[in-house]
């Protein structure tokens, strides 16, 4: 018993073996977040390169027209509505692992979109009225995320982050706070 034990153990070990090998081969790897399309009305795309054993780089780009937001947006219930994000990264790696690991990141984002604000103003003949003024913003954030990922057949990635930062820069129309948040569906080459 003890030898069938031993046995099933070298084979599952030799297996993940070549499982990290055969994907320590592969450097690139290309995703597109399932999560923020059918959710947020959001295309997202990502893409990462990996770098020794627990290193990777990448970056991540969304462009959103939500209709949903756009209506909160017009019907006055947010006063900005983010259009667009670049996120590029840094990863470590927490796990030995390279087919299932969990990893931590730190993102910058550099993101735009619409503001709106009610301002008040003076006519010709000295009468104070309102409006609203659109404009449009741009901002630099910084933040973290954590995250776990898994491979099928050597190639299919799963991923799911969670990940929050702020914007430093232009905070008086930017939203305060950026996320990431995704279950993005890759393939490693």
């Amino acid at each position: 018993m003890k030898k069938i034990f031993c046995l099933l153990l070298l084979f599952s070990l030799a297996s993940q073996a070549q499982e990290n090998s055969v994907l320590a081969s592969k450097k690139n790897e290309f995703r597109v977040d399932v999560l923020s399309a059918i959710v947020y009305q959001k295309a997202s795309l990502s893409y990462e390169r990996f770098f020794g054993n627990y290193w990777s780089t990448g970056f991540n780009v969304n462009f959103s027209n939500s209709s949903k937001l756009n209506d909160d947006f017009d019907n006055g219930y947010r006063n900005n509505v983010p259009k667009y994000e670049f996120n590029p990264y840094l990863r470590y790696a927490l796990s030995k692992s390279k087919s299932r690991y969990y990893f931590a990141e730190v993102f910058g984002s550099y993101n735009g979109g619409d503001f709106k604000e009610i301002v008040r103003l003076t006519d010709d003949n000295g009468h104070d009225y309102y409006t609203t003024n659109k404009s449009k913003y741009t901002d630099f954030g910084l933040g973290g995320s954590l995250g776990y990922k898994m491979y099928f057949h050597n190639s299919i990635a799963l991923e799911f982050i969670v990940g929050f930062g702020q914007n430093l820069t232009n905070r008086e129309k930017s939203p305060d706070v950026i996320s990431r948040v995704g279950l993005n569906l890759g393939y490693r080459f």
